[in-house]
């Protein structure tokens, strides 16, 4: 953030205080910094003026506010120096800095000074609340000495500029001192359009407020109140109208017209009519209601700053995460994130701003993927990968994450643009197609190579025929079941399937009651509550996987275990047996991980159950049974409360 930056305010309150320093203290430098041949023609003093950098005399009653104030014009360009009031005339300085406090102390001296040198000593008046008021406020001794009003807490670019624009008139004011004609070229001059209005009609205008509503051929005498906008011209008369003399109106928004266009400025008005009062040749002497009007053209500005609302809009409503991070603080945090970043992260504002992303990181999160992304940070460098998060609610999801450096005009990375999409479904369906092309590649090509080689040796009249006859039997059966395994697959993979409330207790009877007719030898154990889920018809498929896994596999008499219970807003589905497992490598359907050529199951039926699940926004999870065997859980949304006297119980 930059000294120019908008957001950037210095607050004098709350800040400790510190020894202020006085105007013979060690330490302050009389050399100019490398930028002071800038810095004086910025200021408004001439580079030829004792090359010296503007001093600003500080004369605040807090000591912590006049040594932050004093720290700050000297990283700015300037030279501080303590003044007191009671021995004001033995420093030199170019512009003084006051508070309400101090500004009584101060008035005689700088009056003196004034009737001395006939020339201008800028007094800026700091003080909280509206500076139009303040000054409104003011007896008129004290209102006389004060050049501008700056409110606090202070803001950095208003601050700048005031100084600036203050030290620039006592330029122009000490070269024209004694010279009102010359005077009035300095009004003459100013970049912001000038008016004197008296009684409501124009008698001066600078050629500044001349170019600015296209009047060639001058303006005295015209109604001020014609070239003011008809939204606002009530307003501006109003404000005209109420105000006192030594009064002032500090830059409200008001709009001109100028032929059939609008000219956005800010105003500052400021009532000037004093009897005693000599203006220079060509203004006059007036006296009753006499105002001065500044009007600064914003239209430039107010472009661009309609662009940057723009932008931040778009940011805002895009259908993608955007984050900005800055890599010039500690731990490269988050400053910005859009309202979709909030979305697909389930995180505010205030929960992510000020920290690193890593912290969407899970224990799932690939660490090649991280590492990928450490090293394009560190190298400046933009980077586009696929990346496994977490929401505080232990959801995961995969985030297709694309980060671009953003350098500024030296070439030095500033900040770092993130783009975040959720792009769970395509990874999911990409994992399915990935499951199923391995089996149709792998396993159908091992049954493939029985066959033919059982037909060989049937051919060269080798062995048993009817040996090899019943292995080429097996293996077409098999070929029947990855048949049956890819429909199921089919459906699995559907996505405009409807979802149907379905009982799933009821479900859960007519499934153990088919399996203990096909299956006598099993055992079954049910504790069934009532519960109502949605299903697209996939969730039957995967309990019927559950239970015929348990059998299938069962190295002893299969005893299954099943229970039902709702558990807040969902149903929770438990089905434990004590064969001998399920192996890690057959876990990782259940668990979302990714095959790969040397690690990955045998098969499609538990990639069948966690797809099925998922599918209903549901979790499928694995754990070892006591003393042995396997329990699969699935917790699965209810979408009816239902009595808990409601049949089906169990058996």
């Amino acid at each position: 953030m930059t000294d120019d930056d908008p957001r950037n305010g210095s607050a004098l309150d709350g800040l400790p205080e510190r020894p202020p320093r006085r105007s013979g203290d060690a330490g302050m430098s009389a050399d100019p910094p490398p930028l002071f041949g800038l810095a004086a023609e910025r200021s408004g003093l001439d580079p030829t003026d004792g090359d010296r950098r503007p001093r600003i005399g500080c004369c605040l009653s807090r000591g912590g506010h006049e040594q932050l104030l004093a720290d700050w014009l000297e990283e700015h360009g300037y030279d501080p120096v303590r003044v007191d009031p009671e021995a004001i005339d033995a420093v030199r300085f170019d512009l003084c800095i006051v508070d309400r406090r101090t500004l009584g102390d101060v008035r005689d001296p700088i009056l003196e000074r004034h009737s001395r040198s006939q020339s201008l000593l800028p007094v800026l008046l700091l003080t909280p609340g509206d500076t139009g008021e303040t000054l409104a406020a003011l007896p008129a001794p004290l209102a006389a000495v004060v050049t501008d009003v700056v409110s606090i807490p202070l803001r950095t670019p208003i601050l700048k500029r005031r100084l600036e624009s203050a030290l620039r008139t006592r330029r122009l004011s000490r070269d024209l001192a004694g010279s009102r004609e010359r005077y009035r070229q300095l009004v003459e001059h100013t970049p912001a359009a000038v008016f004197l209005v008296h009684d409501g009609r124009i008698t001066y205008a600078n050629a500044a407020a001349e170019r600015l509503l296209g009047a060639d051929g001058g303006l005295r005498g015209e109604p001020f109140a014609r070239f003011v906008a008809s939204a606002d011209r009530d307003r501006v008369l109003d404000l005209i109208g109420a105000m006192s003399p030594g009064g002032s109106i500090e830059f409200v928004d008001v709009d001109f017209r100028r032929n059939d266009y609008t000219i956005p400025t800010e105003l500052a008005v400021a009532r000037v009519d004093d009897e005693d009062a000599t203006w220079p040749a060509g203004i006059g002497q007036f006296s009753g209601r006499t105002v001065q009007i500044v009007a600064h053209d914003v239209s430039r500005r107010q472009a661009r700053e309609d662009q940057l609302k723009l932008y931040r809009r778009a940011m805002e409503t895009a259908t993608v995460g955007i984050s900005i991070t800055n890599p010039s603080l500690s731990g490269n945090p988050l400053i910005y994130v859009n309202d979709e970043f909030e979305r697909i992260t389930g995180r505010s504002q205030e929960e992510v701003l000020g920290r690193n992303p890593r912290f969407l990181q899970t224990e799932h999160t690939d660490p090649d993927t991280v590492a990928r992304i450490r090293a394009a940070i560190e190298a400046g460098e933009p980077i586009s990968v696929e990346i496994r998060n977490g929401r505080t609610d232990g959801t995961e999801w995969y985030n297709q994450l694309d980060i671009t450096p953003i350098e500024g005009s030296d070439g030095e990375v500033e900040y770092f643009l993130g783009f975040q999409r959720d792009v769970t479904d395509r990874h999911e369906r990409e994992q399915r197609l990935a499951v199923l092309d391995r089996v149709l590649r792998h396993d159908l090509r091992n049954r493939l190579n029985v066959v033919t080689g059982h037909a060989a040796e049937i051919e060269g009249g080798n062995g048993d025929a009817v040996e090899h006859a019943a292995a080429i039997r097996n293996a077409a059966e098999s070929l029947m079941e990855l048949s049956d395994a890819a429909r199921r697959f089919r459906s699995a993979m559907r996505e405009d399937a409807p979802l149907e409330r379905v009982r799933l207790d009821s479900l859960l009877v007519d499934l153990l009651e088919t399996v203990a007719e096909t299956d006598p030898a099993v055992t079954l154990h049910s504790d069934l509550s009532p519960a109502m889920v949605r299903s697209n018809g996939g969730l039957q498929l995967a309990i019927e996987e559950v239970l015929t896994n348990a059998i299938t596999h069962a190295d002893r008499d299969p005893e299954i275990g099943i229970t039902l219970r709702v558990d807040g807003n969902e149903a929770v589905l438990r089905i434990a047996d004590n064969g001998p497992g399920i192996p890690a490598t057959e876990r990782n359907a259940l668990e979302g991980t990714a095959e790969t050529p040397t690690d990955h199951g045998s098969g499609l039926g538990l990639w069948l159950v966690r797809w099925a699940v998922t599918d209903v926004d549901g979790e499928v999870s694995y754990a070892a049974n006591d003393p042995r065997g396997a329990v699969i859980t699935l917790r699965l949304p209810i979408v009816e409360d239902l009595h808990p006297d409601s049949e089906p119980n169990g058996s």
